[in-house]
């Protein structure tokens, strides 16, 4: 009876023990997918490869809308609008004086792009399209 005892209290402390394992590994991954996905203007200037990875955050963080031209670029930087594969090209959907283009990456086979519209200095809509 006796050991019947110590056997059950084993197991439920290995069942115990690999639990408590398991809920960690959730937490820390869980950790790093919040830091890998959490917007930071170090993040955003430093890898314009991966900022697709952040937009989300970003616009989670800083509403675009109402907000200066001045401080956007302030918050991320010169505009990535040149080259060929620049929505400026279309001066129809894109007017190159009051748009700002910033590189997102390559997300499947896809340039992605952000795509912010001003007037007067003020951003009045943004998008996300790709190339």
């Amino acid at each position: 009876m006796e050991n019947e005892a110590k056997r059950a209290k084993r197991g439920i402390i290995v069942a115990f023990s690999i639990l408590v394992c398991i809920l960690l590994i959730i937490a820390v991954i869980f950790c790093v997918y919040r830091a890998r996905h959490t917007f930071s203007q170090e993040k955003w200037l430093s890898n314009a490869a991966e900022r697709y990875v952040i937009v989300d955050s970003m616009l989670e963080k800083h509403p675009l809308i109402g907000t200066s031209e001045a401080d956007v670029i302030a918050l991320l930087g010169s505009e990535d609008g040149g080259g060929q594969s620049s929505f400026k090209l279309s001066d129809e959907y894109f007017p190159p004086e009051s748009t700002l283009v910033y590189y997102l990456g390559v997300e499947y086979m896809d340039d992605m792009w952000l795509v912010i519209s001003t007037d007067g200095g003020i951003v009045t809509e943004y998008c996300i399209d790709v190339t």
